[in-house]
């Protein structure tokens, strides 16, 4: 026997910036050994897990990013702004030196099909790596839009911050509060809550797969 642990209880501890709670997910505790069930078990795992670090890095930056739409109005916009963009880069690494190892696991794990020739076997290991490569790829996304912004970051002027409330011109000042909103700019709310569905929807596959062919029968 092998243990199955899917960092699905983990999930559910995540903060998140949907309105609702995600309920709790469901947790596999024992599964036979074979070549088909050690693969779900061994990449499964090491794809969700480092994804759920991200989510952790991911909710980090939501608040940094809160802070950064904040300086419009701070008056001691120069430090302020070079602490989130320090703040960003190191949230943002971590997403970005995940991403390899996360890709190779879910890559393995799809190969894996090829372990069974049950055919519904198959394309339930399937689904749940498409499901977990969903959720990669927007965290790739995101990961890339923030490292460009990041990049902006380094290259805007704050040595000439005038005196106008954060170092913004009063033409700057006028504009709509979503000309200065950056997460819908980043499209931030919609890749987590796409991500998180994508988890969600990867454990439970991934779950139900094993309760039919990976669980002893009684």
């Amino acid at each position: 026997m092998v243990q199955l642990t899917l960092a699905a209880a983990l999930l559910a501890l995540l903060p998140t910036p949907a309105p609702t709670e995600r309920p709790p997910l469901k947790t596999i505790i024992t599964v036979i050994s074979s070549p088909y069930c050690n693969a779900l078990v061994n990449h499964f795992n090491g794809a969700l897990v480092p994804m759920l670090g991200n989510d952790r890095a991911i909710e980090v930056i939501s608040v940094q990013l809160d802070d950064l739409d904040k300086l419009f109005n701070d008056p001691n916009f120069a430090q302020e702004f070079v602490d989130v963009r320090t703040n960003l880069l190191h949230q943002e690494s971590k997403v970005n030196e995940s991403l390899a190892g996360i890709e190779a696991e879910i890559h393995a794990l799809g190969e894996a099909a090829k372990l069974t020739t049950d055919a519904q076997a198959q394309a339930d290991i399937k689904d749940a790596t498409i499901q977990l490569h969903t959720a990669w790829a927007r965290q790739r996304e995101l990961a890339i839009d923030l490292h460009h912004m990041y990049q902006e970051m380094m290259s805007y002027p704050i040595e000439r911050v005038n005196d106008s409330p954060g170092g913004f011109s009063p033409e700057e000042m006028r504009e709509p509060a979503e000309m200065k909103d950056i997460k819908s700019y980043l499209r931030f709310n919609t890749q987590v809550k796409i991500i998180a569905n994508a988890e969600d929807k990867a454990v439970d596959i991934a779950y139900n797969t094993a309760q039919t062919y990976c669980i002893p029968k009684k």
